[in-house]
């Protein structure tokens, strides 16, 4: 695992764990599939979650005035 301040990475996939992780002994995991070693889709989630983040952050201008 690594961290950096207090950022916590799956120990699976390496995405950063905001969460509570899934844990098995000493590791840390964002989800089930990663503690099993099976493939995940959380750092996919994570970048749809950014993009519309970004995408309602973007219809709002510095003085917080709705463009839409």
């Amino acid at each position: 695992m690594v961290q950096i301040d207090d950022a916590v990475w799956c120990d699976g996939c390496g995405v950063e764990i905001t969460w509570a992780p899934q844990l098995k002994g000493k590791r840390k995991y964002c989800c089930q599939d990663c503690q099993a070693e099976l493939p995940c889709r959380c750092g996919e989630r994570m970048e749809m979650e950014d993009e519309r983040r970004g995408a309602r952050l973007s219809s709002v201008d510095t003085l917080g005035n709705n463009l839409v």
